[in-house]
C-alpha cells in the first residue's frame, strides 16, 4: 500500500507560511528597507540592570516622546548611537541618562536625532549576531549550510526511488486553485483588518517645529601689503595699530511652517571677557530696535582702541595681566508669533567671539567643522490639534481609514469570491461523483495500485460511498482507491473481507446491478475478465441462440427468443441424435456473460451490425 500526499493540505500549508512571512516583513523589516524596527546591540553597562552587554534592542520611531521613554538617540559629540532614558525636556531638546549612571549627558538631542524608542529586548541575542559577523564565522556558517542543502539534493530516500517513474499527480484544477488564492486574499485582509482596526483613526498633530538663524559678518580698513585687498574681510585678523574700527552686521531669519505675526525687538552689544578671573564688561553698540515679519538685519560700529585702552586700565587697577582676552559681540533677539495657531515666544542669542592680545584679534574657532560666524537655534510649539493616523508601509504612509476600507472591501470580495469558487467546485462534484468523492473524503482516500492489492476471500458490495465511508472510519482504516478499465473501486479490507464501492467514468455504457441502480460500464468489442483481485465473475448457464437474417426484415435479425432452435437445413449429431437447425452464412452469434454484452461475428465474410441494447 502506497499513501500518496495530500495536494491540498501542502497548499494551505504553503500559503499560511507565506502569510506569516508576510506579517513578519511587514512587524519586522529593518529601516534600511522601508521596515519599521532599527536593531541595535547594547555595547556597555550604563543601562543595568534591565539590559545588559550584548542584549539585541528592537527600536521603533514615534511621532512623539516622554519622559521615561528608553531611547536610541545619534550622539553628534561622540559620533555613535547611545541607548538611554529621558528624564526632562529643555524648549526643543531632551535631557538623557543611564539607569546605571549618576550623571546626565551633555549632549541633548532634538527629536530628529532620537532614531526610535524601545520595543522589544531579546537578551544576549546581540552576541550571537556579532560572532557570526566574523567573517571566518560567518564562512563557517554558510558552509555547514551549503552541506546541508547538497546532501538534501543528492541523498534520496528510497521511496523516492520507487516513485520516481511514476507520473506526476494532477492538480486540483483551476476551481481549486481559485479557492486557495481567494483564501490566501481573505487571510491577508482580515489581519490588515484586525491591524487596522486596533489603531485609532485620529492622533495629536505632531510638534511643529522652527528655526532661528543668524548669520555675522565684518569688516575693516585695510592697508595695502598686509592685506590681499584694501578691505579687511570676514575671517582674517584685525590689527588695532592698522585700523581702529570695526565694523558689524548680523542678518536673522526665522523659518518655520504656518508662522503667522512674527514681531519682536533686537539689539547689538559687544562683551569683553577675562576667561581666567571672571571680569566682563559690556559695551552697546546699538539701541533696542523693533521688527515685524521673519527676517531683519542691523549694523553697528566697533572701536577696537577704545577696548584696548579699557583692558589696559583695568590691568593697571586690578594687577591682572592675562595673555589673551575675549571679544563677544552679541544680537539678542526676542520674538512672539502664532505658529500653527498657537502664541509661542522664544530668544536668541547668537555670538561672535574674538580672541585679542597687545597686538591682534582673530576669530576663535573651538571647532573646526562648524562656521564662526554662523549661528542656528531650533525651537518647537507644541499642539493639541488632531489629524488622521498612518501607517508606515515599504515607504509609504496611508491613513489608518484608508487601510480599514480597502481591508474590508477587500475581505467581503474574498469571501464572496471564495463562495462562489465553492458553489461552482460543488456543483461539478454534484455532476462528477468521482469528484464529489474526492471532495467529501479527500482525507479518507489512499490511491493504489491494482498489484499492491492483497486478495482476499470475500468481496462485498455496498450500496452507497456512505455506508463505505461509515465502515472505514469504525473500523479506523483508510479507503483504497483503484482505477481500472475506466472504474473506480473504493474498497475497505478488514479481517479477509473487502467491502467494495464501483462507480464508472459515465461514457461507456449502463450496467445493472442487484440493487436496481443503473451504473456506467464499458461495452467490449471482445468480452474481458475483470480483473480485480479476488472477484471471480458470476458464471450464467447460457445457451447460444441464433436467428435468421434476410433481406426482408432489412438487413436485421428477429428478436431473440428464449426457446429451443428450430432444427431445418443443417445437421447435426448431439448424443447420438441429429438435430436439423437453419443457419445462414450471415447469421451472428450473440454471447451474453456477465456484466457484458457482446457479439461476435463469423468469419471470413460478415454484415456489421450496429451496437444493440438489450
Amino acid at each position: 500500500m502506497i499513501k500518496t500526499l495530500h495536494r491540498q493540505s501542502s497548499i494551505t500549508v504553503t500559503l499560511l507560511s507565506l502569510l506569516l512571512l508576510f506579517i513578519g516583513w511587514m512587524v519586522l523589516a529593518p529601516t534600511q528597507l522601508g521596515g519599521p524596527v532599527n536593531y541595535v546591540i547594547v555595547d556597555g553597562n550604563s543601562m543595568e540592570p534591565g539590559f545588559h552587554l550584548g542584549d539585541l534592542l528592537l527600536v521603533r520611531t514615534e511621532a512623539s516622546y516622554r519622559v521615561g521613554d528608553a531611547v536610541t538617540y545619534q550622539n553628534a559629540e561622540l559620533g555613535s548611537y547611545v541607548f538611554h532614558r529621558i528624564i526632562g525636556t529643555q524648549l526643543d531638546r531632551f535631557i538623557l541618562k543611564g539607569d546605571n549612571n549618576a550623571w546626565e549627558d551633555s549632549y541633548h538631542p532634538g527629536q530628529d536625532e532620537i532614531v526610535g524608542k524601545l520595543w522589544t529586548h531579546i537578551p544576549k541575542l546581540g552576541k550571537a549576531i556579532e560572532w557570526v559577523r566574523l567573517p571566518i564565522h560567518l564562512a563557517m556558517v554558510m558552509g555547514l549550510l551549503g552541506g546541508v542543502l547538497m546532501a538534501g539534493m543528492i541523498i534520496k530516500s528510497p521511496e523516492d526511488k520507487k516513485n520516481k517513474n511514476r507520473a506526476p499527480k494532477k492538480f486540483g484544477g483551476i476551481f481549486g486553485a481559485t479557492v486557495y488564492l481567494f483564501g490566501f486574499l481573505s487571510l491577508v485582509f482580515l489581519v490588515f483588518s484586525v491591524i487596522s482596526f486596533t489603531r485609532p483613526l485620529t492622533r495629536t498633530a505632531e510638534n511643529i517645529l522652527y528655526q532661528q538663524n543668524g548669520n555675522f559678518f565684518y569688516s575693516a580698513t585695510g592697508t595695502p601689503g598686509v592685506y590681499d585687498t584694501d578691505l579687511v574681510r570676514s575671517g582674517e585678523p584685525v590689527f588695532p595699530k592698522l585700523t581702529c574700527f570695526l565694523n558689524v552686521g548680523f542678518t536673522y531669519t526665522l523659518s518655520g511652517s504656518q508662522t503667522q505675526n512674527i514681531s519682536g525687538n533686537h539689539q547689538l552689544y559687544a562683551r569683553i571677557l577675562d576667561d581666567q578671573s571672571g571680569w566682563q564688561r559690556t559695551i552697546l553698540l546699538n539701541p533696542e530696535t523693533a521688527f515685524n515679519g521673519n527676517t531683519f538685519f542691523s549694523m553697528a560700529t566697533l572701536d577696537l582702541c577704545q577696548v584696548a585702552t579699557l583692558v589696559n586700565l583695568v590691568e593697571q587697577e586690578t594687577g591682572l595681566h592675562p595673555s589673551i582676552y575675549t571679544l563677544e559681540i552679541v544680537n539678542h533677539t526676542a520674538f512672539t508669533a502664532k505658529i500653527a495657531g498657537k502664541q509661542a515666544s522664544d530668544t536668541f542669542d547668537p555670538s561672535l567671539v574674538f580672541k585679542f592680545d597687545k597686538t591682534h584679534f582673530y576669530l576663535a574657532a573651538n571647532n573646526t567643522e562648524t562656521d564662526p560666524l554662523y549661528s542656528s537655534k531650533e525651537g518647537m510649539v507644541g499642539t493639541s490639534t488632531l489629524q488622521e493616523n498612518t501607517f508606515s508601509i515599504l515607504g509609504l504612509q496611508p491613513t489608518v481609514w484608508s487601510i480599514r476600507l480597502i481591508s474590508l472591501l477587500g475581505f467581503a470580495l474574498s469571501l464572496i469570491g471564495l463562495l462562489i469558487a465553492g458553489i461552482n467546485i460543488y456543483s461539478f462534484a454534484q455532476q462528477n461523483q468521482e469528484s464529489l468523492i474526492k471532495l467529501k473524503y479527500g482525507s479518507l482516500l489512499v490511491d493504489v495500485y491494482e498489484k499492491s492489492l492483497e486478495p482476499t476471500s470475500t468481496m462485498i458490495d455496498v450500496t452507497s460511498m456512505d455506508d463505505l465511508a461509515k465502515l472505514a472510519e469504525r473500523q479506523g482504516s483508510m479507503i483504497l482507491h483503484m482505477t481500472l478499465n475506466f472504474l473506480h473501486y473504493y474498497l475497505v479490507q478488514n479481517n479477509g473481507t473487502t467491502y467494495r464501492y464501483v462507480i464508472s467514468t459515465g461514457k461507456k455504457g449502463i450496467i445493472e446491478s442487484d440493487s436496481g441502480r443503473h451504473e456506467p460500464v464499458k461495452i467490449e468489442a471482445e468480452p474481458k475478465k475483470d480483473k480485480l483481485p479476488g472477484a471471480e465473475p458470476a458464471r450464467l448457464n447460457t445457451q447460444r441462440h441464433w436467428t435468421t437474417v434476410s433481406k426482408k426484415n432489412g438487413g436485421r435479425p428477429k428478436p431473440i427468443q428464449n426457446k429451443a432452435p428450430q432444427p431445418v437445413a443443417a445437421h447435426q449429431k448431439n448424443n447420438g441424435v441429429e438435430e436439423k437447425w437453419l443457419v445462414s452464412e450471415e447469421i451472428p452469434e450473440y454471447v451474453i456473460r456477465t456484466g457484458e454484452i457482446g457479439f461476435v461475428m463469423p468469419q471470413p465474410d460478415t454484415e456489421i451490425l450496429r451496437k444493440v441494447r438489450l
